[in-house]
C-alpha cells in the first residue's frame, strides 16, 4: 500500500500518544488512521476518555469543550451556502425536476452538512454512490455518506496518486452464530477491458481469520458476484473529501491536529483551579505537634469540623496555611492558552460572533477582520467544489445506466456556494433597483437575485404582472375621450389601429392643423413657424 507521507510525520502524528487500541481486523497501515478517527470523535464530544488529567483523590477532572467550538465554527463556514442546481432551470426543466427530486429524496444537502461537520473533526469524509435496479423508476440511484474508517483505498506502489482499488469493510454479526463476527467487504477495482477502463465490483462475507486482506482469505458467502458496472460508468463511485490537504499526504488532517497538547493544558489548568478552590475552602493546616490519640493512646487522624474542640500539647502551634489570595493568575493563564488556540485555528472575533455593531455594519471592516478565517477556508472550498463537480458529473452516468435518463455531455450540474458573511440587504436591494432602472439587468434576473435575499415569487409571476398591466390599461382607456377610446383600447389589448393610407408621394397623410395657433412661440417666426406644443 502507498506511503501516506514523510516517515513518522503524517496526519496522526500529534494524536498518536493519545490513541487507544486500534481495531485489529484492519491492515497495519490503516489501524492508526481508524484509531485517530475514534479519538478525534472523543475529543470533539468532550468525553472523559479523550485524555487523562492530573487530579487529587476524590476530585473529578474538568474538560473544557474548546474542540467543539473550533470544529463547529470551521464547519459552519466551510462550503457555506452550498447549492446544487440545474443550469438554466427553465430551459432544462426535465433535468431540474429530476435533480430536485433526487436531492429531496436523498436529503443530500442535510447529509452533506453532517458529513462535512464530522469530517472537519476527523479530517476526512466520504460519499458512496450506489444503485438498486430492483427499485422503481426514479429511485434506483442513491448517494450516501459513509464513515471514512470503513474505507480502505489502495494506490499504485509506483504512483501514490493513482487509485487502483477501494474496499469498504465492515464487521458484522455472523448470521450463523450471533456470538461471532464476520467481515462484509465490498470492493471496487479498475480493470482494463480492451482499450477502455472498466470498474469491477464484488461483495462477499469473510471469516475474521485468516485476515480478509491476507493472501488466502476465507470466503463465507458471495453477496455480489464479481463483474463490471454498466456503461457508461467508468469511475469508482467512492468520493473522498479532505478537511486539510497537504502535499504527499493521501488523507486529510483534522482541524484539531496539533492542538491536543494545548487542549490538555487548558483542561488541566481548569482542573487545577477547581482543586485550588476546594483546598482554599477546606483549608490546609500545619502543626509541630504529634498526631492526636484516642482514649487508648492510639494515634488517629486529624478531624477538623465545626463545633469540635482540638487540643495540642503546650508550646505547640496549630494554624491554617495561607493559600491563594486571587485566582487571576489562573484565569490569565487559561485565557492566554485559549487565545493562542483560537488564533492558531484562525478563528477571529468575527468568526466567533464577537464583534461590535459598528464593525458589523461596515462591510469592509468586517471583511478585514474575517480575513484570517477566510484564508484557511478558501483553498478547502476550492478543493471541495472540484470534488463535488466530479461527483455530480459521474451522477449523470449512473442516471443513464440505471434510470435510462441521458443528459447531454456538455450539460453539467451547477455546484456553487454562498457568501461567508451576512450582507447588507438594503444596499443589495438599492443596487438591484439602480441596475434595473438603467436597464442593465432584466426583470427575470432581478427576481432571481431578490429570491436569494429571501423573497419568494410564484412561478407565474410574469404572467400575473402582464395581466394586471393589461387590466390597468383597459380601465384607463375607458376614461379616455370618446375619439381616443378605440386607440386606447387597442393599445391596452396589444393591438394598434391601422395607419392612414399613404399619399401619392409616399408619405402618410397627416391632418392639417386648423384653428388658431396656440403654440408658446406663436408670435416668433422660426423654422417650425411657431408650431411647438405648449
Amino acid at each position: 500500500m502507498a506511503n501516506t507521507g514523510e516517515e513518522g510525520f503524517d496526519p496522526y502524528a500529534s494524536i498518536k500518544p493519545f490513541l487507544g487500541q486500534p481495531p485489529d481486523w484492519f491492515p497495519e497501515d490503516v489501524r492508526e488512521r481508524v484509531a485517530s478517527y475514534i479519538k478525534y470523535d472523543e475529543v470533539y464530544w468532550n468525553d472523559d476518555t479523550q485524555f487523562k488529567l492530573r487530579v487529587l483523590d476524590g476530585e473529578e477532572p474538568i474538560y473544557i469543550p474548546n474542540a467543539r467550538t473550533i470544529v463547529d465554527t470551521t464547519s459552519h463556514f466551510l462550503l457555506k451556502g452550498l447549492q446544487i442546481t440545474a443550469p438554466d432551470p427553465e430551459k432544462n426543466s426535465e433535468l431540474n425536476l429530476r435533480l430536485t427530486k433526487f436531492l429531496d429524496r436523498e436529503e443530500f444537502i442535510n447529509r452533506f452538512q453532517v458529513a462535512k461537520h464530522s469530517g472537519v473533526s476527523r479530517g476526512d469524509f466520504v460519499f458512496h454512490m450506489t444503485a438498486d435496479p430492483a427499485k422503481s423508476d426514479g429511485s434506483r440511484v442513491s448517494l450516501n455518506s459513509v464513515h471514512p474508517g470503513i474505507v480502505v483505498p489502495i494506490y499504485e506502489d509506483d504512483d501514490p496518486d493513482k487509485l487502483i482499488r477501494v474496499h469498504l469493510v465492515q464487521i458484522i454479526a455472523d448470521e450463523r452464530d450471533a456470538t461471532k463476527q464476520v467481515i462484509n467487504k465490498l470492493t471496487y477495482e479498475y480493470e482494463g477491458v480492451g482499450d477502455t477502463r472498466k470498474v469491477f465490483r464484488e461483495q462477499a462475507l469473510y471469516e475474521l481469520d485468516p485476515k480478509w486482506y491476507g493472501p488466502q482469505p476465507k470466503k463465507i458467502k458471495q453477496l455480489i458476484p464479481r463483474g463490471p458496472l454498466p456503461d457508461p460508468i467508468t469511475t469508482i463511485p467512492v468520493y473522498w473529501f479532505k478537511n486539510i490537504d497537504w502535499e504527499s499526504q493521501l488523507f486529510g488532517s483534522s482541524e484539531l491536529r496539533g492542538f491536543i497538547r494545548l487542549l490538555v493544558g487548558v483542561s488541566q489548568a481548569a482542573t487545577d483551579e477547581q482543586t485550588a478552590l476546594a483546598l482554599e475552602g477546606l483549608g490546609v493546616y500545619a502543626t509541630d505537634s504529634g498526631r492526636p490519640v484516642d482514649d487508648s493512646g492510639k494515634e488517629v487522624d486529624w478531624v477538623i469540623q465545626p463545633a469540635r474542640v482540638m487540643e495540642v500539647v503546650s508550646g505547640a502551634y496549630f494554624r491554617r496555611v495561607e493559600g491563594l489570595s486571587t485566582l487571576k493568575p489562573f484565569m490569565d493563564h487559561i485565557g492566554y492558552m485559549e487565545g493562542k488556540l483560537f488564533q492558531g485555528s484562525a478563528l477571529t472575533d468575527v468568526a466567533l460572533g464577537q464583534v461590535d455593531v459598528q464593525t458589523a455594519q461596515s462591510g469592509i471592516a468586517l471583511a478585514i477582520k474575517f480575513m484570517p478565517t477566510m484564508a484557511k477556508i478558501e483553498e478547502r472550498d476550492n478543493a471541495g467544489l472540484a470534488r463535488l463537480k466530479q461527483m455530480w458529473h459521474d451522477w449523470k452516468a449512473w442516471m443513464a445506466a440505471y434510470e435510462n435518463y441521458f443528459i447531454e455531455e456538455d450539460l453539467e450540474v451547477d455546484v456553487s456556494i454562498g457568501d461567508k458573511l451576512p450582507g447588507n440587504n438594503v444596499e443589495k436591494v438599492n443596487e438591484l433597483n439602480n441596475m434595473i432602472d438603467r436597464s442593465i439587468i432584466s426583470k427575470k434576473y432581478y427576481r432571481q437575485e431578490m429570491a436569494k435575499l429571501g423573497h419568494k415569487f410564484p412561478d407565474d409571476m410574469e404572467e400575473e404582472i402582464i395581466k394586471e398591466q393589461e387590466e390597468e390599461a383597459r380601465i384607463k382607456a375607458l376614461s379616455a375621450p370618446m375619439p381616443l377610446q378605440a386607440n386606447a383600447e387597442a393599445a391596452a389589448n396589444g393591438s394598434k389601429p391601422p395607419p392612414p393610407p399613404p399619399s401619392a408621394g409616399g408619405r402618410q397623410n397627416a391632418p392639417r392643423q386648423t384653428g388658431p395657433n396656440r403654440s408658446n412661440n406663436r408670435n416668433r417666426t422660426n423654422e417650425s413657424n411657431g408650431t411647438e406644443a405648449k
